[in-house]
């Protein structure tokens, strides 16, 4: 007998009902005239649309972005709200290490969006006098709570009697998180692992400008040219420009002499904004980022690392040196991941790729790699002097032998500050290496380089 699959559905079906149930749990501000719904635009506002109705409440909209790790923009870093220059840091940015001024670099490249979104949506229109009422902060979810903690900070500026943070599904972590930024927290389903938002609803498309004029009750499709009335406005700032650049990989599958390995190809940051944004033509270079079997593309330190190279102006170029077969099985990757003369084939051939593809930065070469993969590094190096420029090598690797000789170009050698035995196998190969040969510990990691703090010091070098 064959059981039937069990299928747990989300709890909402869509943003409007969530509102309406939210509205439920806010009964007791029914009818009130001292109180003030806020949606957080653009998601928050579909929610707070139908609470604000069913309790009868003002309805008024409020910015804020989060913005993400660099290279793995899934995971939050911190927030932005309208009216505040402050930026609020998630508690992954301190695990990590990111430092403040790479913070403060995402921050303004997302306050662009921000201002822009805040100029459409207040143009023409003031927004609730919020001193001694009561303000109900609406989002569609919370997950880490940064975003709600933003907005937050704003709305207490403007000296509210009580602020109440309402969404329909909350993780345990973020709403622990949320702490002192709000009076009360009301919240319908708590998860201990929610992860993602549109896991809650059965339909949860995205909300356009156009949807949170329409939820206003205002009209769509153009920008009031109408100067702002900053009295009672939070003193917010007029917008840099229109929209904002992403960040973005794309997968690319590169062949080699017996079948084909993947990669994924970024571009730095484009666009002009405070700070140094770089156009395409500006890259600095062209970074292969390679990895063997145990050591995937896609684990969150190396999406970190590339991300945080693109944000510096460079190209990355993310790439598994196994095909997916090999990987598959644990034999071919046992055979193959010990052979750095065909590691370093594949690796090769992935340089001419960058060249035949016209890939931009792909005459000024760095390759990183690990173990296996900076073994391949190097002889690749040594093969491909007029293009690869410099080699950056992380845990143990053979350097040893007449290849060291041929090597051109800066050498960058990593090592945990508690990996006494790679320490010392790098300090003996620079003998061995070209003068442009650096050694450098990043300090209380040891050999993975895994702890936290140290993939951000890691990545700073």
């Amino acid at each position: 007998m064959i059981s039937p699959a069990v299928t747990t559905r989300p709890p909402f079906r869509n943003r409007d009902e969530a509102g309406k149930v939210l509205a439920q749990a806010l009964s007791s501000y029914a009818g009130r005239s001292d109180v003030v719904v806020l949606g957080l635009a653009r998601g928050g506002m579909p929610v707070a649309r139908a609470a604000a109705d069913a309790i009868g409440a003002v309805l008024g909209v409020l910015v804020a972005r989060k913005f993400g790790v660099p290279g793995v923009e899934e995971v939050a870093l911190g927030a932005i709200a309208e009216g505040s220059r402050r930026i609020v840091a998630d508690e992954m940015a301190r695990y990590i290490g990111v430092p403040a001024r790479v913070i403060e670099r995402l921050a303004t490249r997302e306050r662009v969006e921000l201002e822009r979104c805040a100029s459409l949506y207040h143009a023409g229109w003031r927004l609730p006098d919020l001193r001694g009422r009561v303000v109900i902060l609406v989002d569609d979810g919370l997950v880490t709570g940064v975003t709600l903690r933003a907005a937050a900070h704003v709305v207490r500026r403007a000296a509210p009697a009580r602020l109440i943070a309402a969404v329909p599904v909350a993780s345990q972590w973020g709403s622990k998180h949320l702490g002192t930024a709000v009076d009360e927290l009301v919240v319908l389903v708590t998860s201990a692992k929610l992860a993602t938002l549109s896991t809650a609803f059965e339909d949860y498309a995205p909300v356009t400008d156009d949807d949170v004029l329409e939820l206003l009750h205002r009209p769509t499709r153009r920008v009031f040219s109408t100067t702002l009335d900053t009295s009672n406005h939070f003193d917010m700032a007029l917008p840099w420009g229109n929209g904002q650049p992403r960040d973005r990989e794309r997968a690319v599958a590169i062949p080699v002499a017996d079948g084909a390995i993947m990669a994924d190809l970024g571009m730095p940051w484009t666009g002009v904004f405070p700070g140094r944004m770089r156009r395409p033509g500006a890259v600095r270079g062209l970074v292969i980022l390679a990895h063997e079997e145990g050591v995937s593309r896609h684990s969150f330190v190396n999406r970190y690392i590339a991300g945080r190279l693109r944000l510096g102006g460079y190209a990355t170029l993310r790439l598994d040196l196994m095909t997916r077969s090999e990987q598959l099985s644990q034999a071919a990757s046992a055979l193959l991941g010990l052979d750095a003369q065909r590691l370093a084939a594949r690796l090769a051939s992935a340089c001419d790729w960058t060249t035949r593809e016209g890939i931009v930065g792909a005459q000024r070469v760095t390759l990183v790699g690990a173990g296996n993969a900076a073994a391949a590094a190097v002889l690749t190096a040594a093969r491909h002097r007029d293009q690869v420029r410099a080699l950056v090598l992380r845990g143990l690797v053979d350097l040893s032998g007449h290849v060291l000789s041929q090597l051109r170009g800066s050498v960058l050698l990593v090592a945990g500050a508690d990996d006494p035995r790679t320490v010392r196998k790098y300090a003996t190969a620079l003998r061995e290496l070209p003068a442009d040969t650096q050694l450098i510990t990043v300090p209380r990691a040891a050999h993975a380089i895994d702890e936290p703090q140290a993939v951000g010091s890691l990545a700073e070098r």
